[in-house]
C-alpha cells in the first residue's frame, strides 16, 4: 500500500478498538493508530466528554488483542472491579 492508499483508508477507516462510557462524562477509548512511526500503533485514555483527556494513565499497546486487554483492564479500574 502506498503513501496515498494509506491516507485515504486511514482517513476513512473504523479505527475504533472499544469505546467505553464510565459514566455520562466519562469514556475510556482506544483506538489504532496513535503513532504509525512505532511499534506501538493502539491507546487507550480516558477522556471527559467535551474535554481532552482526563487521566494522567495513557496506555499503548502494540496489537489488537493487548489493545483491548488493556482497555478492559483501564474500565474494570474505572468500575472498581
Amino acid at each position: 500500500m502506498n503513501a496515498v492508499s494509506w491516507r485515504r483508508w486511514y482517513e476513512s477507516a473504523d479505527r475504533v478498538v472499544a469505546r467505553t462510557r464510565i459514566s455520562p462524562d466519562i469514556v475510556v477509548s482506544t483506538v489504532f493508530g496513535c503513532d504509525p512511526d512505532r511499534p506501538l500503533l493502539f491507546e487507550t485514555e480516558v477522556m471527559e466528554v467535551g474535554i481532552t483527556s482526563i487521566d494522567a494513565r495513557r496506555e499503548r499497546h502494540p496489537t489488537w488483542v493487548e489493545a483491548e486487554r488493556g482497555h478492559a483492564k483501564i474500565v474494570s479500574g474505572y468500575r472498581g472491579a
